[in-house]
């Protein structure tokens, strides 16, 4: 009698066990999903399925497979369904009952995954308690599988994150129940790519590590101004081209290093799979760096993103800067008809600062000067010589408007910063400062705030928290949000 309970006991928990196994044909899935061939994947883990139909493995690769849609393409309807299918595969999982560190792992993933989309489309309140779910989860899965990598995926991004929020703002993340520290996330996300190399189970973490990194690192980690190791990550992939989320990270960190031939080698050499999603952003970054050397052919590729891209996020940024490639070039009509564009309702949205920035320039009515345009795209591609060039021996005279004269000082100052002339840099930032305040130009707060990352690079923290805080008192400019945010961050970097 007690072993037929013990049988039956066994084929009641087998209904509700699985397997948690990381198979070969699903890394085969998962490199398929990191070269964004969906079909691919997809046929692989309808292979996997009907070889092992209790693992779970499948319905990870299925999430992330739904987020990189979604996130990718900006669609509404994949958006819905990346929440509705995350919702129904976490019930899965909270259901099985095999003791593995895969199921909260896959769990806090997906509740990760379900909150970035619901930022997207503002539902903050939300997104916030999924937060709080996937940190919970993985905090958990730590405690009870600390050698468990991959929990640091999710807990190095959450730390970071929550690091990064000015001090003033953090009682909303304690609300919550979430703490942590920029290094804290950074040194957790680093130890997991370490571990990609012992490992080989969790090799397939290793390309989303290196994304997340340089993303991290380029954005909120200004201390650490050794770029070696991000470098030799990259250095590390002979395969970068056909890996188009490794690619846009390794074309961030050139932009951040003002290293544009770079990003426009690496773009225009890069395979293209006809089965595989087309990150159309790529073309934008490609526009761009072309652009930075006021070369003509950025108008195809800035067309291109247009055309093709069927999201919101950057199109009107896209029709202002192709009104700037006609208008270095003399083409005044050109330009006219090109940022028009940016008045169309229906086409892009202005939720980033760039696109915010087009609709006013379109609104306004007033072109760039083309010099100070020049001169301003050949130093955002790192051309510092020749961006000066296009400024020496022109006097303030020849610049009527206030914009024009705010902006002139401005640029002079961002080029001498960068070729080393410290003290006049700092005289150009400080007349602009003083003759810009009250405008609605963003010269000034960028020059505040440049300031003060100046002082903070040079340790003097008294000069540094005086020029965040003067940044901050400046108000009701362009992009104002942005350098805000830059500016708490630098004081909270700093203690305040």
């Amino acid at each position: 009698m007690r072993n037929w309970l013990i049988v039956v006991l066994l084929l009641v928990s087998g209904i509700c066990r699985a397997d948690f196994r990381w198979t070969a044909t699903c890394s085969e899935a998962y490199s398929a999903l990191q070269q964004l061939n969906f079909k691919k994947a997809a046929l692989k883990l309808k292979a996997e399925r009907k070889e092992h139909p209790k693992n779970l493995v499948p319905l990870y690769i299925e999430s992330q497979m739904d987020f990189l849609k979604s996130f990718l393409s900006e669609d509404k309807v994949a958006i819905e369904q990346l929440k509705t299918h995350n919702d129904q595969r976490i019930t899965i999982l909270e259901n099985n009952n095999e003791a593995s560190p895969y199921k909260n792992f896959f769990m806090g993933e997906m509740y990760l995954q379900k909150a970035i989309s619901r930022i997207k489309d503002e539902e903050f309140v939300s997104a916030a308690f999924d937060v709080r779910r996937a940190y919970k989860l993985l905090n958990e899965n730590n405690k009870s599988y600390p050698d468990f990598k991959p929990n640091l995926r999710g807990l190095g991004l959450i730390h970071a994150a929550v690091g990064s929020i000015p001090k003033s703002y953090q009682w909303a993340g304690n609300l919550i129940g979430l703490d942590g520290t920029v290094p804290q996330g950074l040194n957790e996300l680093r130890d997991l790519y370490s571990a990609t190399f012992k490992n080989e189970e969790i090799a397939f973490l290793r390309d989303e590590t290196i994304v997340l990194l340089t993303f991290l690192e380029m954005n909120i980690d200004r201390k650490n101004k050794n770029t070696t190791p991000i470098r030799t990550r990259f250095l590390n992939n002979d395969d970068i081209a056909k890996k188009p989320l490794l690619l846009f990270a390794k074309c961030i960190f050139h932009s951040a290093n003002a290293e544009n031939d770079s990003i426009i080698s690496l773009l225009s050499n890069r395979k293209k799979d006809p089965e595989a999603l087309s990150i159309y952003y790529l073309d934008f970054m490609e526009g761009n760096a072309r652009l930075h050397n006021l070369d003509g052919s950025a108008e195809a590729c800035f067309l291109k993103y247009t055309s093709k891209y069927k999201g919101k996020s950057y199109i009107k940024s896209a029709w202002q800067r192709l009104a700037w490639t006609r208008l270095v070039h003399g083409d005044n009509r050109g330009y006219k008809f090109y940022i028009n564009k940016c008045k169309v309702v229906n086409k892009g949205e202005d939720f980033t600062d760039e696109d915010k920035q087009a609709i006013t320039e379109a609104k306004n009515g007033i072109a760039p000067n083309v010099i100070l345009l020049r001169s301003r795209l050949l130093f955002d591609g790192g051309y510092y010589n020749k961006a000066l060039n296009e400024l020496a021996g022109k006097p303030m005279s020849n610049f009527t408007s206030q914009k024009d004269q705010l902006e002139f000082t401005y640029r002079l100052a961002r080029i001498f910063e960068k070729t080393g002339k410290r003290e006049k840099a700092i005289e150009f930032y400080e007349s602009t400062i003083k003759n810009g305040s009250s405008s609605t130009y963003y010269f000034a707060a960028n020059s505040a705030l440049l300031l003060g990352q100046l002082y903070e690079e040079e340790n003097n923290k008294e000069k540094a928290k005086e020029y965040y805080q003067k940044t901050l008192s400046i108000k009701n400019h362009e992009y104002q949000n942005s350098l805000d945010q830059k500016a708490k961050a630098g004081l909270n970097r700093l203690g305040e």
